[in-house]
Order: C-alpha cells, then sequence, then structure tokens
C-alpha cells in the first residue's frame, strides 16, 4: 500500500466498526423505544448505575492484579459478562442512597455522630463496638462510598469478582496465578463490615434500650441507622428500605404506613427525603392499614442475595 493510500486506513476502519456495532446500537435503540417497564428509567439513574459500576470493576480488578484498572472495564462493556438482575437491584439501591446522601447536609450527619458518640459505654462493650464500627464506615473514603463495595452482599460480590477474573483472562495480560488472589479476595469480603448489617445490628442494640424516638427519625439517627431500624422492624432488607426511600411516592408513603409512622412525621419525613417531583401525597394515609401496609412491604422480594 502506497503512502497516499495511508490517511484512508483508519477511516477505513471507522466505517466498518460502525457497520458492525449497527445490531448491538438498534436493540439499544429498541430497548429505549419498547422499554419493559412502565416506569420511565431515569437517565440520572443510568448515568449514577454506570459510574457504580465502573468504579466497583475498576476496585476490584487493583485488587486482583495489584496493577492500575483499565483490562477489564471495555471487556465487560462489549461482552455483557455482569448481566445479573441481583447486581442490577444493587445498582438501583446503591443509587438511591447515594442521592439520599446528598439530600441530607453534612451537619445533620454530624449531629448523628454526636448523638452515637454519646451512647459509647464502657460497661457495654457490644454497643460500643457496633457504634464504632458504624461511625468508621460512615468515614470511608469517596471512592469506597461511590463503590458501595463494603456493603454488597456476598453473592452479588462472589458474582463479580468472577467475571472480572474471566475479563482478565481473556486479555492479552491473563496470569494463571490468579487463582490464588481470587480465592483470598473472596475469602476476605464480609458483609458485617457493610451498612446494611452495621445498621441493622446497632438499630437493634439501640431499640432494647428504648430508643425508638430517636432511632424513627432520619436527622437524628442518620439515613443508615434509620433504614437499619425499619429494616429490622419490617423483616425486609436495608437495600429494600433504601430503595423505597430514594424513589419517594407511593411505596415511600407505604414503607412509613406500615412502620405506624403518624400522618405529620411521614409528611416531615417525605418532605426531607422525596425528590422535588416525587412528594407522596398523604391525602388518604390513614385509609390505608398498617396491616395492609406491612403485608406489601413484607413481600417485597428483595433478589439481593440470590447467587
Amino acid at each position: 500500500m502506497s503512502d497516499g493510500q495511508r490517511p484512508l486506513e483508519h477511516p477505513l476502519r471507522e466505517a466498518e466498526r460502525i457497520e458492525r456495532e449497527q445490531p448491538a446500537l438498534q436493540a439499544d435503540l429498541a430497548a429505549r423505544l419498547f422499554p419493559r417497564s412502565q416506569i420511565a428509567l431515569e437517565d440520572a439513574t443510568v448515568a449514577s448505575a454506570r459510574a457504580i459500576l465502573f468504579t466497583l470493576v475498576n476496585a476490584i480488578e487493583a485488587d486482583l492484579t495489584g496493577e492500575e484498572p483499565g483490562l477489564s472495564w471495555p471487556i465487560i462493556e462489549r461482552s455483557r459478562l455482569l448481566d445479573h438482575p441481583p447486581l442490577f437491584r444493587f445498582l438501583m439501591a446503591h443509587a438511591a442512597w447515594l442521592r439520599l446522601g446528598q439530600r441530607l447536609p453534612a451537619p445533620l450527619w454530624q449531629r448523628s455522630n454526636v448523638w452515637l458518640s454519646g451512647h459509647i459505654d464502657d460497661d457495654d462493650e457490644l454497643l460500643s463496638e457496633s457504634i464504632f464500627s458504624l461511625l468508621s464506615a460512615r468515614s470511608r473514603t469517596v471512592e469506597e462510598r461511590l463503590s458501595g463495595r463494603y456493603d454488597l452482599p456476598a453473592p452479588i460480590f462472589r458474582h463479580l469478582v468472577r467475571q472480572i477474573d474471566a475479563a482478565l483472562l481473556s486479555s492479552d495480560k491473563a496470569d494463571p496465578h490468579r487463582a490464588h488472589d481470587v480465592a483470598t479476595l473472596l475469602a476476605a469480603h464480609d458483609e458485617a463490615a457493610g451498612l446494611p448489617y452495621l445498621s441493622a445490628r446497632l438499630a437493634v442494640q439501640l431499640a432494647r434500650d428504648e430508643n425508638f424516638e430517636e432511632l424513627r427519625d432520619p436527622v437524628h439517627a442518620g439515613l443508615d441507622l434509620f433504614a437499619g431500624y425499619l429494616a429490622s422492624e419490617l423483616g425486609c432488607s436495608w437495600h429494600d428500605v433504601v430503595l423505597m426511600l430514594g424513589e419517594g411516592g407511593a411505596r415511600l408513603m407505604l414503607l412509613l404506613r406500615a412502620a405506624a409512622f403518624r400522618r405529620s412525621e411521614a409528611q416531615g419525613i417525605a418532605d426531607l427525603l422525596s425528590p422535588t417531583d416525587r412528594v407522596p401525597d398523604l391525602t388518604h394515609y390513614k385509609e390505608v392499614s398498617k396491616k395492609a401496609a406491612r403485608a406489601l412491604i413484607a413481600a417485597t422480594g428483595s433478589g439481593f442475595g440470590d447467587a
């Protein structure tokens, strides 16, 4: 090929790539035009979920390789190795958690930290340990909070690690010795270090000391502990509670009704936590029985622990 023809190589390859991508591009368009859900998926949720997943994948890859990440994400994007419903449910819940955190100003979190610190008691080592653990979890790095890696249910974490390892094995830098690193990383993951477990455990411990009024106040308790209280009270997962708190609307109303909040209390919580366009209408709040609300909340299939 002559030098005069070389400038045409790049446009030709680009045109070929665009042509190869047409079926996938059309499938993406079809998914947008004919979504399976009757509820519109907001662009902000998609962007947040993508950022969370990207951060998770890179963090796990760095742990597996000990090097700067970047190999596995392009492979995962193309192959859909992470097409896993429990993971998507986690991403939606964690995106809701990040949005909720933005709705509660930092000084209000500090108020909760001060309240919790006041319950540290040398005579109650278990309670003090639980408080220290939650306060420590609240002080994680920005990247750790964004990824939610320590809050992942173990089955989802296992799926992520194995699929990222598979992506790395298919790359040019496959390492046959990485099986040991995979086993070590899986063994090191501890759900008991995550916000769902820590907040639910501490909520139960504090409830024994009759701190119900504070636990039922998201400003006083903090959003994580408030969600932990509701999860333990209603018998559902912390992530499910967070998802309902973050989405506002009818499910938030039912969540608060199931937990027997008075209408005035429920209105205050809804005004604080709901998106401005999805503050629930509590006109018929008392017409919904607590029993019916609890039954619906209890029937919520979390899907977070599925392998």
